[in-house]
């Protein structure tokens, strides 16, 4: 992730003009539908538009998606995603630094696994046309400079470090790599600085070239804009760049089974042991994560129907409960992470766990999940009053190629009765798709850097 702050007037791009009037039949957009508010247009490049316009709010956001992430990477070469966004970033400042001020607007890179993207939210909407520019010229032109280059493998190298000395990001790293081993996902901390300085000019220009593409990216726009003018400018400014690219190498995801139930060990000495608990669960567009996301909420102990409240936490069997999902398109995570007070409780622990995961379906009721849904749909609307929010949580589903499934979750959630969620969540909450990660570590295990969708509850004296 990068972030940065344009305050500059791009004057090669004011100065141009924009054809706002009628287009022709090659340059035209055509309109797929609408859906929540969300219009979608395809340009005849497939450049795939959604926009959102929203004429009582004060924001106006844009985010350019690239339909790739570190799952494209391949091996010796990752983060060349990471550090193709942060070059991108790195060129895209140094332009605008070549230019008289007065355009500002605050923007940030960020690479997922899923998808890339750059983001921007515009001061004011005589901006948008600067903007939009901008992000054709990062799909359509690229620039060699060695410089640049290794600036940004040091930007991300800082970032990496940053990231694996803090222990929640640490720990959750190992697991996902143990529980996708040989799987897209399965990113090894450990290799990811060492494969940094391999990387060169032409690798960042190959990866560019194959998905730096109109057909592999959504531009979503959402907030206070004028919606047929904005579409003309899109028109106007990215239905002239086709897919002459090399054809980008078709991603395939293996999943794999888990052949039953995985343990492993980080051992220190002298140190309370946090306990991490993972399954499989379907990906963020299947109709059961609505089920993942449910017990979520459900487990999660600081709630009037937190079922594990009462058997860990008050019985002092556990110091803190924390839940977790780490949403992917190829499948997805549920994990669970809990801090014992001595390696003695771990016995114990197994025990609850083979316990619970017989029971725990059986014990949940209509009554419990709609004392949840109010919490978890209020979670989801506050995506939909904030046009920042909405263009950054849309990016995984539109990386799945589904981005309708992002309203159809909070659908499903809405219509889960107990019946249902017993049936889907047996599937997955089961010994031989559980994974356990034991972290015992004589640093302080607690971390106020947690995921989006995760939830912690606090310790327990």
């Amino acid at each position: 992730m990068r972030y940065f702050s344009f305050i500059v007037l791009l004057s090669w791009l004011i100065s141009s003009e924009c054809a706002w009037g009628t287009s022709t039949t090659r340059d035209s957009a055509t309109y797929v539908g609408e859906y929540h508010g969300v219009h979608e247009y395809r340009l005849n490049n497939q450049l795939q538009i959604l926009l959102k316009p929203d004429t009582a709010s004060t924001d106006l956001v844009v985010n350019m998606i690239y339909h790739n992430g570190k799952k494209n990477e391949h091996l010796g070469l990752r983060e060349i995603s990471h550090v193709l966004e942060h070059y991108l970033v790195i060129q895209s400042e140094e332009k605008v630094r070549l230019e008289s001020s007065v355009l500002k607007y605050k923007a940030m890179g960020v690479t997922a696994s899923d998808y890339t993207y750059y983001y921007s939210k515009l001061k004011a909407v005589s901006e948008l046309s600067s903007v939009i520019k901008l992000e054709k010229q990062r799909m359509s032109q690229f620039t060699d400079h060695l410089p640049h280059l290794q600036q940004a493998i040091g930007e991300v190298d800082k970032e990496l470090v940053a990231k694996y000395q803090n222990k929640f990001v640490e720990e959750s790293g190992l697991m996902l790599k143990d529980i996708f081993r040989n799987e897209a996902y399965a990113v090894n901390p450990a290799s990811e600085r060492a494969d940094l300085q391999r990387i060169t000019l032409q690798d960042i220009k190959q990866y560019w070239a194959e998905h730096y593409r109109p057909d592999r990216a959504t531009l979503v726009i959402a907030g206070n804009f004028d919606l047929p003018g904005t579409l003309a400018l899109i028109t106007e400014q990215f239905s002239s760049l086709s897919v002459s690219q090399p054809d980008s190498k078709k991603f395939e995801y293996q999943k794999l089974p888990q052949y039953g139930e995985r343990e492993f060990i980080s051992r220190a000495h002298n140190a309370k042991p946090v306990v991490w608990v993972a399954y499989k669960v379907p990906p963020l567009n299947s109709p059961e994560f609505a089920v993942a996301r449910m017990t979520s909420a459900l487990i999660f102990p600081d709630t009037d129907t937190g079922i594990w409240q009462k058997t860990l936490l008050d019985a002092k069997k556990a110091e803190s409960v924390g839940s977790y999902i780490f949403p992917f398109v190829h499948g997805s995570a549920f994990m669970l992470r809990i801090r014992l007070s001595t390696e003695k409780q771990l016995a114990e622990l197994r025990k609850f766990l083979a316990q619970e995961e017989k029971n725990f379906a059986l014990r949940v009721t209509d009554k419990m999940i709609n004392a949840q849904k109010a919490e978890l749909l209020d979670d989801l609307n506050k995506n939909e009053k904030s046009p920042k929010l909405f263009v950054e949580r849309i990016a995984s589903h539109v990386a799945s190629g589904d981005w309708q499934s992002y309203y159809r979750l909070r659908e499903q959630v809405e219509q889960l009765d107990a019946a249902t969620y017993r049936q889907s969540v047996q599937q997955w909450f089961r010994p031989e798709n559980r994974t356990l990660g034991i972290f015992i570590d004589p640093r302080d295990s607690q971390t106020s850097q947690v995921p989006e969708t995760g939830r912690a509850s606090k310790p327990r004296k």
